[in-house]
């Protein structure tokens, strides 16, 4: 009897042993960042529901030289939703209901994974629950796929220790492998990822590059400085091909600048073109200016991307994803 107790008390604590890592033996979910599967039928997807949705789904990237999509998007309807489709690692349902709602769970299928709903009773209730979650929509899977892009990078990273200007000044990202060291000044950093793919005619490069600067005025001052600042870095830091050239912020195109937090401090999110003074070159830039209250001083990191021809949403993201990797001491 007392066996049959034991064996029992195994075979219990064994299935809810199961049940507790249920979660844990998900498989991996498939898709590439920015890519997202969209579940509606095809009658709301070709109505005035998805006109709704296209208005959000296909927003365009803030700051991008040509107009490009927030999102890759595959729409099925429902009846196709299934087996491995299942495994997408971002997933927005559109269906009736009888309680509107926009919910999000995740790691259902596979992990990681966000799978939203997006619920009404009828088409107008569904419509309003759009236009009222339009941004949330958008930034729960970017948030998602930013911190699945900064796992990757954190397995193939330059160590801190060898960087002058990380040691110097007290602050470290995390930088992969595959960016090159082009400046390291004690107070000014510079890396550079060379992109090339003769089959799509692409010859470029990704750029990182981080500095400080004394904070000698209130932080909310600095917002109508950071073109002046990043124009004086750029002349000073980066030229250009030729004698005479260097970056700029494209006069032209008005920056666009966000009031935001990173890593809990105050900062000025600045997305915007970049162009070469006296030559043709041209691109996007992001940039993060940061304040730094205690050591009375900005810090600045900033992503820019050369990829003539071809389309650079996901070129800037992963810029965007190895900036707000940084930690200030």
């Amino acid at each position: 009897m007392k066996k049959t107790i034991l064996f029992l008390a195994v075979i219990l604590s064994l299935v809810s042993c199961d049940q507790k890592n249920d979660k844990k033996l998900l498989p991996g979910s498939i898709g590439r960042f920015n890519e997202l599967m969209l579940v509606v039928n095809h009658k709301e997807w070709e109505g005035k529901i998805g006109m709704e949705l296209k208005k959000v789904l296909a927003s365009s990237v803030l700051g991008l030289p040509q107009p490009e999509a927030q999102f890759a998007v595959t729409q099925i309807p429902h009846k196709g939703f299934n087996g491995f489709l299942k495994h997408n690692r971002n997933i927005l349902t559109v269906e009736k209901n009888d309680k509107a709602s926009f919910d999000i769970e995740y790691n259902v299928f596979s992990k990681p994974q966000v799978y939203a709903h997006i619920k009404g009773p009828d088409q107008q209730s569904i419509i309003k629950i759009i236009k009222e979650n339009k941004d949330k929509i958008i930034s729960v899977f970017k948030e998602s796929d930013l911190k699945q892009v900064q796992k990757r990078l954190q397995k193939s990273s330059h160590k801190t220790q060898s960087i002058n200007t990380f040691e110097k000044q007290g602050f470290t990202m995390k930088i992969p492998f595959d960016y090159n060291l082009i400046d390291d000044a004690d107070n000014f950093l510079w890396f550079r990822k060379r992109i090339q793919d003769y089959g799509y005619k692409v010859n470029g490069s990704m750029n990182i590059i981080a500095y400080t600067l004394p904070l000698e005025v209130p932080f909310s001052q600095i917002k109508d400085s950071i073109v002046s600042i990043r124009d004086s870095i750029g002349k000073k830091h980066i030229p250009g091909a030729t004698d005479g050239t260097y970056l700029i912020t494209e006069a032209a195109y008005t920056p666009h600048i966000f009031d935001t937090k990173i890593n809990s401090r105050n900062a000025y999110k600045t997305k915007g073109k970049w162009e070469v003074y006296n030559d043709f070159m041209a691109g996007p830039f992001v940039s993060y200016t940061i304040e730094d209250s205690k050591n009375k001083r900005l810090v600045v990191v900033e992503g820019f991307s050369y990829a003539p021809l071809v389309k650079k949403r996901d070129f800037m993201f992963e810029l965007e994803a190895i900036i707000r990797s940084i930690s200030i001491k």
